[in-house]
């Protein structure tokens, strides 16, 4: 069974979204963070985290320098909890902090990840998420069906016990086909759920069951009025 999680910090979008779909966690980062404003950082993280509840919340260090980007991680769960999962990009700086952290017991969620090696680095270096970019890849002309099925192969045989996480989704294609082959885990934002779920072909044949059910029992009928 497969995760989905909500790839926004608005908290409107998230009292809906996790309320009216299967949700397993939350992501976020400092461009979706901006999107609302000015706020208090800390103060809406935590907003968002009292509504996961026991849900997965993900939060994106900002710092340059491996030892900031642990000094960050300890500030945000000690802010938030240490349940909170750290995400840090595998860039130089970020592969030591995270094998740093993970040795330290956190939660991390490695990001940033554009190519099967970066992938593969951050499952040995013990990231519990491994966050792959589907649509930027392809932007790169990177094939991100090949680059998680590399990453899926790596985390079976090296029983790691890591996820895969599917990000930066731009449509319901690219978020099957991330599942298919391979991710354990999607990240989307919401109006890509409501965009599956509202197409005009799913509308139609409501509104004709509906009708034919009307032609029978009246029209506005339903089970619930009669028999």
């Amino acid at each position: 069974m497969f995760e989905l999680m909500l790839d926004t910090a608005n908290i409107e979008e998230l009292k809906a979204g996790l309320e009216a779909y299967p949700i397993s966690g939350v992501t976020s980062n400092p461009t979706i963070l901006k999107a609302e404003g000015k706020i208090d950082v800390y103060e809406h993280l935590g907003i968002i985290k009292k509504l996961c509840g026991k849900r997965s919340l993900h939060v994106q260090v900002v710092s340059g320098t491996a030892s900031e980007i642990v000094r960050e991680a300890r500030h945000i769960t000690e802010r938030l909890g240490h349940d909170v999962y750290i995400k840090i990009p595998v860039s130089t700086e970020g592969l030591p902090a995270i094998k740093q952290l993970a040795s330290e017991g956190f939660n991390i969620t490695a990001t940033g990840i554009y190519s099967s090696f970066q992938g593969m680095l951050a499952a040995l270096a013990g990231a519990k998420y491994i966050a792959v970019y589907y649509n930027r890849m392809e932007n790169n002309c990177t094939d991100p069906k090949k680059v998680i099925e590399d990453i899926r192969t790596l985390i079976d045989q090296s029983g790691s016990g890591a996820k895969l996480l599917g990000a930066s989704f731009k449509n319901l294609t690219e978020v099957t086909e991330a599942i298919v082959y391979g991710c354990h885990s999607i990240t989307v934002q919401p109006s890509i759920i409501t965009s599956g779920l509202g197409m005009a072909s799913i509308n139609y044949a409501v509104d004709n069951f509906a009708k034919d059910f009307w032609a029978i029992h009246g029209e506005g009928s339903t089970m619930l009025t009669v028999g």
